[in-house]
Protein backbone atom coordinates (compact mmCIF):
# COMPACT_ATOMS: atom_id res chain seq x y z
CA UNK A 1 0.00 0.00 0.00
CA UNK A 2 3.33 2.39 0.60
CA UNK A 3 4.67 1.81 -2.30
CA UNK A 4 1.75 2.23 -4.44
CA UNK A 5 0.67 5.23 -2.53
CA UNK A 6 4.03 7.06 -3.53
CA UNK A 7 3.66 5.56 -7.07
CA UNK A 8 0.60 7.24 -7.97
CA UNK A 9 1.87 10.75 -6.54
CA UNK A 10 4.88 10.87 -8.40
CA UNK A 11 3.03 9.96 -11.17
CA UNK A 12 0.57 12.96 -10.76
CA UNK A 13 3.57 15.58 -10.41
CA UNK A 14 6.32 14.32 -11.94
CA UNK A 15 5.74 15.47 -15.53
CA UNK A 16 4.21 19.29 -14.91
CA UNK A 17 6.90 21.26 -15.87
CA UNK A 18 10.05 21.11 -18.23
CA UNK A 19 12.72 22.02 -16.07
CA UNK A 20 16.05 23.96 -16.94
CA UNK A 21 18.54 21.56 -14.19
CA UNK A 22 17.22 18.49 -12.14
CA UNK A 23 18.43 17.48 -8.61
CA UNK A 24 18.16 14.02 -6.88
CA UNK A 25 18.69 14.07 -2.82
CA UNK A 26 18.81 12.66 0.21
CA UNK A 27 17.13 13.89 3.14
CA UNK A 28 17.73 13.53 6.92
CA UNK A 29 17.11 14.90 10.43
CA UNK A 30 14.27 14.99 13.06
CA UNK A 31 10.65 15.46 13.83
CA UNK A 32 8.67 17.05 16.22
CA UNK A 33 4.55 16.90 16.58
CA UNK A 34 2.26 20.36 18.17
CA UNK A 35 -1.22 18.66 19.66
CA UNK A 36 -2.53 18.07 23.17
CA UNK A 37 0.68 15.55 24.11
CA UNK A 38 3.06 18.79 23.43
CA UNK A 39 1.15 22.56 23.36
CA UNK A 40 4.28 24.32 22.93
CA UNK A 41 7.90 24.05 22.52
CA UNK A 42 9.27 22.58 19.17
CA UNK A 43 12.14 20.24 20.06
CA UNK A 44 11.61 19.16 23.71
CA UNK A 45 9.29 16.22 23.47
CA UNK A 46 10.10 13.43 22.06
CA UNK A 47 11.75 14.30 18.66
CA UNK A 48 12.45 11.52 16.08
CA UNK A 49 14.49 10.98 13.62
CA UNK A 50 13.25 10.91 9.86
CA UNK A 51 15.09 10.09 6.58
CA UNK A 52 14.28 11.08 2.84
CA UNK A 53 14.45 10.87 -1.17
CA UNK A 54 13.66 14.50 -3.01
CA UNK A 55 13.51 15.21 -6.69
CA UNK A 56 13.96 19.07 -7.72
CA UNK A 57 12.84 20.39 -11.48
CA UNK A 58 14.32 23.91 -11.60
CA UNK A 59 12.07 26.64 -13.83
CA UNK A 60 14.82 29.04 -12.97
CA UNK A 61 17.16 30.42 -10.59
CA UNK A 62 14.50 31.68 -8.85
CA UNK A 63 11.86 28.90 -9.01
CA UNK A 64 11.76 24.71 -8.56
CA UNK A 65 9.22 22.01 -8.22
CA UNK A 66 10.42 19.59 -5.85
CA UNK A 67 8.90 15.85 -5.06
CA UNK A 68 9.48 14.60 -1.74
CA UNK A 69 9.05 11.54 -0.13
CA UNK A 70 9.96 11.16 3.88
CA UNK A 71 9.83 8.36 6.31
CA UNK A 72 10.11 9.02 10.24
CA UNK A 73 8.61 8.47 13.66
CA UNK A 74 6.32 10.97 15.58
CA UNK A 75 5.99 10.85 19.60
CA UNK A 76 5.53 13.02 22.65
CA UNK A 77 4.44 12.55 26.13
CA UNK A 78 2.30 14.54 29.36
CA UNK A 79 4.74 14.30 31.54
CA UNK A 80 7.49 16.68 29.27
CA UNK A 81 4.56 19.24 29.36
CA UNK A 82 2.92 21.69 32.09
CA UNK A 83 -0.62 21.90 30.85
CA UNK A 84 -3.34 21.34 33.28
CA UNK A 85 -4.06 18.13 31.27
CA UNK A 86 -0.97 16.71 31.66
CA UNK A 87 -1.56 15.21 35.87
CA UNK A 88 -4.78 13.84 34.52
CA UNK A 89 -4.11 12.21 31.36
CA UNK A 90 -0.11 10.39 31.62
CA UNK A 91 -0.30 9.59 28.22
CA UNK A 92 2.20 9.26 25.56
CA UNK A 93 2.03 7.97 21.89
CA UNK A 94 4.50 7.22 19.43
CA UNK A 95 3.59 6.52 15.58
CA UNK A 96 5.40 5.99 12.32
CA UNK A 97 5.13 8.40 9.45
CA UNK A 98 4.90 8.15 5.76
CA UNK A 99 4.68 11.34 3.85
CA UNK A 100 4.69 12.51 0.27
CA UNK A 101 4.69 16.37 -1.03
CA UNK A 102 5.02 18.56 -3.89
CA UNK A 103 6.15 22.12 -3.17
CA UNK A 104 7.34 25.09 -4.89
CA UNK A 105 10.40 26.83 -4.21
CA UNK A 106 11.52 30.81 -4.54
CA UNK A 107 15.06 31.62 -4.17
CA UNK A 108 15.65 35.24 -2.58
CA UNK A 109 18.81 35.12 -4.80
CA UNK A 110 19.81 33.79 -8.46
CA UNK A 111 20.92 30.00 -7.34
CA UNK A 112 22.13 27.29 -9.16
CA UNK A 113 24.44 24.48 -8.09
CA UNK A 114 28.41 24.86 -9.28
CA UNK A 115 27.16 27.58 -11.28
CA UNK A 116 29.63 30.80 -10.48
CA UNK A 117 27.35 33.18 -12.67
CA UNK A 118 24.84 33.30 -9.43
CA UNK A 119 25.14 33.68 -6.05
CA UNK A 120 26.94 30.30 -4.06
CA UNK A 121 23.97 30.10 -1.43
CA UNK A 122 20.63 31.41 -1.14
CA UNK A 123 17.73 31.90 1.40
CA UNK A 124 14.53 30.16 0.42
CA UNK A 125 10.58 29.69 1.12
CA UNK A 126 8.47 26.84 0.16
CA UNK A 127 3.83 25.73 0.29
CA UNK A 128 2.54 22.95 -1.44
CA UNK A 129 0.65 20.12 -0.76
CA UNK A 130 1.20 16.87 0.98
CA UNK A 131 -0.10 13.57 2.03
CA UNK A 132 1.07 11.53 4.73
CA UNK A 133 -0.03 8.14 7.32
CA UNK A 134 0.50 7.52 10.69
CA UNK A 135 -0.77 4.87 12.79
CA UNK A 136 -0.54 5.73 16.14
CA UNK A 137 0.02 3.78 19.71
CA UNK A 138 -0.97 5.67 22.98
CA UNK A 139 0.00 4.14 25.87
CA UNK A 140 -1.20 5.27 29.80
CA UNK A 141 1.82 5.67 31.57
CA UNK A 142 0.62 4.72 34.81
CA UNK A 143 -1.32 1.76 33.80
CA UNK A 144 1.34 0.56 31.18
CA UNK A 145 -1.63 -0.40 28.80
CA UNK A 146 -1.06 0.61 25.20
CA UNK A 147 -4.27 0.90 22.79
CA UNK A 148 -2.68 0.58 19.16
CA UNK A 149 -4.71 2.83 16.49
CA UNK A 150 -5.85 2.20 13.16
CA UNK A 151 -4.34 3.41 10.11
CA UNK A 152 -4.83 7.24 8.72
CA UNK A 153 -4.08 8.60 5.41
CA UNK A 154 -4.67 12.45 5.67
CA UNK A 155 -3.63 15.99 3.72
CA UNK A 156 -1.52 18.53 5.19
CA UNK A 157 -0.11 21.71 3.53
CA UNK A 158 3.76 22.05 3.98
CA UNK A 159 5.62 25.18 4.35
CA UNK A 160 8.39 26.59 5.56
CA UNK A 161 12.24 28.10 4.97
CA UNK A 162 15.68 26.99 4.55
CA UNK A 163 19.58 27.84 3.12
CA UNK A 164 20.70 26.71 0.12
CA UNK A 165 24.53 26.69 -0.58
CA UNK A 166 26.87 24.67 -3.05
CA UNK A 167 29.09 22.36 -1.36
CA UNK A 168 31.85 20.29 -3.62
CA UNK A 169 31.28 20.25 -7.98
CA UNK A 170 27.92 19.34 -8.44
CA UNK A 171 26.53 18.76 -4.55
CA UNK A 172 24.68 21.44 -2.94
CA UNK A 173 23.63 21.27 0.66
CA UNK A 174 20.23 22.58 1.93
CA UNK A 175 18.95 23.42 5.43
CA UNK A 176 15.09 22.55 6.03
CA UNK A 177 12.41 23.93 8.42
CA UNK A 178 9.27 22.47 7.36
CA UNK A 179 5.90 23.04 8.99
CA UNK A 180 2.91 20.97 8.36
CA UNK A 181 -0.63 22.31 8.86
CA UNK A 182 -2.75 18.85 8.88
CA UNK A 183 -6.41 18.90 8.90
CA UNK A 184 -7.31 15.96 11.72
CA UNK A 185 -6.70 16.11 15.49
CA UNK A 186 -6.20 12.13 15.52
CA UNK A 187 -2.52 12.67 14.29
CA UNK A 188 -1.68 11.64 18.21
CA UNK A 189 -4.98 8.73 18.24
CA UNK A 190 -6.31 10.80 21.03
CA UNK A 191 -9.90 10.05 21.76
CA UNK A 192 -12.24 13.10 21.82
CA UNK A 193 -13.57 12.46 25.76
CA UNK A 194 -11.17 10.21 28.29
CA UNK A 195 -12.90 8.63 31.26
CA UNK A 196 -15.88 10.04 33.17
CA UNK A 197 -16.51 12.63 30.52
CA UNK A 198 -13.89 14.43 30.80
CA UNK A 199 -11.94 15.84 27.39
CA UNK A 200 -8.82 14.02 26.40
CA UNK A 201 -8.62 16.08 23.25
CA UNK A 202 -9.67 19.82 22.03
CA UNK A 203 -11.24 18.75 18.42
CA UNK A 204 -11.09 22.43 17.43
CA UNK A 205 -7.56 22.42 17.68
CA UNK A 206 -5.89 20.02 14.83
CA UNK A 207 -2.78 18.53 15.33
CA UNK A 208 0.83 19.87 13.38
CA UNK A 209 3.77 18.13 12.68
CA UNK A 210 7.22 19.33 11.51
CA UNK A 211 10.44 17.97 9.67
CA UNK A 212 13.89 19.49 10.33
CA UNK A 213 17.31 18.98 8.72
CA UNK A 214 19.40 18.47 6.29
CA UNK A 215 19.52 17.51 2.59
CA UNK A 216 22.21 16.65 0.12
CA UNK A 217 22.15 17.34 -3.58
CA UNK A 218 23.35 16.09 -6.68
CA UNK A 219 22.68 18.34 -9.73
CA UNK A 220 22.34 16.14 -13.10
CA UNK A 221 24.09 17.90 -15.79
CA UNK A 222 22.62 19.09 -18.87
CA UNK A 223 24.27 18.94 -22.05
CA UNK A 224 24.51 22.44 -22.09
CA UNK A 225 26.90 22.16 -18.77
CA UNK A 226 28.62 19.25 -20.70
CA UNK A 227 29.46 20.83 -23.88
CA UNK A 228 29.13 24.82 -23.82
CA UNK A 229 28.46 26.49 -27.10
CA UNK A 230 31.52 28.66 -28.52
CA UNK A 231 31.08 32.10 -28.90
Amino acid sequence: MRISFLFLFFILFGGFVKSQHVEIGMFGGTTYYLGELNPGVPFVNKPRPVIGVLYRKNWSKRYALRLSANYGKLAAEDKMNSSDWSGFRELSFSSSILEASGVLEFNFLPYQINNYNTSPFTPFVYIGIAAFQVKPSVKNMTSGIETKGSSLIAPSIPFGFGLKFDFFRNLGLAIDWGIRKTFTDKLDGLDETYLNGYQLSNSQNNDWYSFVGISLNYKILTKRDRCPVAK
